[in-house]
């Protein structure tokens, strides 16, 4: 299944997104504290305890649970959707004192590890963490793959509220890391931009959502199908589903007899293979998931200490 080894630079990270700075010290942090030696002690780990995983496969999910990460430098909370990722995780814990060190030199604060749930037990915090995903990185040939389908929820009641009263700072108090943004202007700079094209893409029409769909590009593909999951969320989530369904036949034409999802799936083409574009993308299956938050406070000898987003 793994066959590409065109990884993307930057984590696939999309050109609008100004995160580089903070890219560069999750990578040079997992440099300093899991290679020993120019071997990577998480690979070998891999090998040891899951010796059917190929380096392909390794490097593929060891790139989302970076963008795992990603996500939860900004987040105030980011469930794991992936079982495949979260194992890659789970072994990554086992080294303690090398998991806390990371996370400290990459975020300042632990990102602690959850009990797995369903994507199906938690659809609308499935729907943000699809958002703000397909927001911040470039589709990979296995995102959908390693991820499991996109877009086939609609936001939470709760989120939409909040989308639709505009308060920029119950936004930020309730859905982002806030703490890092007062830290991170970079952090800052990113939550301001994901916050005002959640607003745009809120206060579209049909007309111009139809407008975005002849004007988009093959890479902007899953940038329409996230405009459109806000707007049909908010608009009527009754017909959600039939809705995305039909925009993404509309986009993604099938084969007859070809059965449909709603959302980016792994038979539909979110990615878009671009021989000169270094910003790829990866995919996902699984429909489990573990949650995570970020706390400064948290001690380095849990294993379970360190995961994603915070106040």
């Amino acid at each position: 299944m793994y066959r590409s080894t065109n990884l993307p630079q930057n984590l696939g990270l999309r050109k609008e997104i100004a995160y580089e700075q903070t890219i560069q010290r999750l990578e040079a942090s997992f440099q300093t504290h899991f290679y020993t030696h120019s071997e990577d002690k998480l690979e070998l780990r891999m090998q040891q305890e899951h010796p059917y995983m190929s380096k392909l496969e390794y490097q593929w999910k060891l790139l989302e649970l970076k963008r795992y990460f990603i996500m939860a430098s900004l987040l105030k909370q980011v469930p794991m959707f992936s079982e495949q990722v979260d194992q890659l995780w789970h072994e990554m814990l086992m080294f303690t004192r090398s998991y806390a060190d990371f996370c400290a030199e990459f975020m300042g604060a632990m990102v602690h590890h959850e009990p797995a749930v369903t994507r199906s037990d938690t659809p609308g915090a499935r729907a943000w963490f699809d958002w703000v995903y397909c927001q911040l990185f470039e589709f990979t040939p296995y995102s959908s793959a390693i991820w499991g389908d996109f877009f086939r929820y609609p936001l939470s009641g709760d989120v939409q509220k909040l989308i639709v009263q505009g308060d920029r700072s119950e936004l930020v108090n309730q859905l982002f890391h806030a703490r890092r943004m007062q830290e991170e202007p970079e952090a800052a700079q990113v939550v301001t931009y994901l916050i005002e094209q959640l607003q745009r893409s809120a206060n579209l029409n049909e007309k111009e959502l139809s407008l975005e769909k002849k004007g988009s590009g093959t890479s902007n593909m899953a940038l329409l199908m996230a405009s459109a999951m806000v707007y049909y969320s908010i608009q009527d989530e009754s017909t959600y589903e039939m809705h995305m369904e039909s925009l993404e036949q509309d986009i993604f034409p099938r084969e007859k007899g070809a059965s449909s999802s709603s959302g980016c799936s792994s038979s539909s083409s979110c990615y878009a293979d671009h021989s000169s574009d270094h910003h790829n993308h990866s995919s996902g299956d699984s429909d489990s998931s573990s949650g995570s938050s970020s706390d400064s406070s948290c001690s380095s000898s849990s294993c379970s200490s360190c995961g994603g987003g915070g106040d």
